[in-house]
């Protein structure tokens, strides 16, 4: 691997999002690239934990050394061992002769990302913890310790509590990896950041040089989905959308899919203030009869329900 293979593309200017939520988040993360301690990053599939470990690390002093992410998914046994610490010559049957460096090799100078923590072998939490306290590793078959000035930040999809109460991963290595924690919110929880996001991804993502309208900005982050998946859910709703919209070029609430308006769908992330879920309902369907003027069976067609159920919606909001 060469130091061209191992490097962060992204900045803390790659991350958007105005909500209170985002803007706590941005503020840990610059204190930890101030800093060289351990840092663990918390959230769902899709809330940006690479992006905001790469921001911290091209923003620290580190910043002209690499940058090694590995998934701890993709380490089992000895093999996770040998990705850590490399190994001597002749330490495998076969292998060749030659030192074999590992990802504490890889990271030398720099940081090493480690994401799905929760995902990591026993044996490997092992070997990892030893380094975090000293700095040093074996590598497989060798004998004495080798010295790598690393910097580790580690990400976990699951809230740390959940982790602890489960035990996949022992508790002292826990300890020395969350000196800082950044917990990052899930996307049904910032919706005033989705408008801001999904321009970008629309333009940088799908390559989209069409324009949308406001309603559709609106309809987005007042629907009671609830954003499974997050930003890369919200990637495949625009995806959606931008082919819907096909040849127009102009986005606009009916090119949106029509379970955004099934409240029930991901239910195991689904909004749990049934108040906010209507009002986010009402404000979703006034968007979408605004953009149909008015047309009540033209906009029971765009959401996928009977007439009959708009015109219900309609009244329980005139209450």
């Amino acid at each position: 691997m060469t130091a061209d293979t191992w490097s962060a593309r992204y900045s803390f200017a790659d991350i958007l999002g105005d909500s209170r939520a985002m803007r706590d988040a941005i503020r840990l993360a610059r204190t930890a690239s101030e800093g060289g301690y351990p840092t663990l990053i918390v959230g769902e599939t899709g809330t940006g934990k690479e992006l905001f470990a790469q921001a911290i690390h091209n923003a620290s002093a580190r910043r002209a050394g690499p940058f090694v992410a590995i998934n701890c998914g993709t380490l089992s046994g000895e093999v996770a061992l040998a990705e850590l610490c490399g190994h001597e010559p002749g330490a495998f049957t076969g292998a060749d002769r030659h030192t074999r460096s590992g990802l504490f090799d890889a990271a030398r100078g720099g940081t090493l990302f480690l994401d799905e923590l929760q995902d990591i072998p026993a044996l490997a939490q092992s070997v990892l913890l030893r380094f975090l306290e000293t700095g040093t590793f074996v590598r497989i078959g060798g004998m004495r310790p080798v010295h790598s000035g690393v910097r580790v930040l580690a990400a976990l999809n699951v809230a740390v509590e959940d982790v602890e109460q489960r035990g996949v991963v022992r508790s002292d290595l826990l300890y020395r990896l969350n000196c800082l924690v950044i917990e990052l919110a899930p996307l049904r929880e910032r919706r005033e950041d989705i408008r801001a996001i999904g321009e970008r991804c629309l333009r940088a993502d799908l390559a989209f040089r069409g324009g949308a309208d406001d309603d559709f900005w609106t309809a987005l982050g007042t629907c009671p989905y609830a954003w499974p998946g997050n930003t890369r859910g919200l990637r495949n709703v625009l995806l959606k959308a931008v082919i819907n919209s096909a040849p127009r070029q102009r986005l606009s609430v009916g090119d949106l899919p029509p379970y955004l308006w099934q409240a029930g769908r991901g239910a195991a992330v689904a909004p749990t203030d049934a108040g906010d879920a209507g009002s986010s309902e009402q404000q979703a369907l006034r968007a979408v009869l605004h953009s149909t003027h008015h047309n009540v069976s033209e906009a029971a067609r765009r959401i996928g329900v009977h007439r009959s159920t708009v015109y219900r919606r309609l009244s329980r909001s005139a209450r």
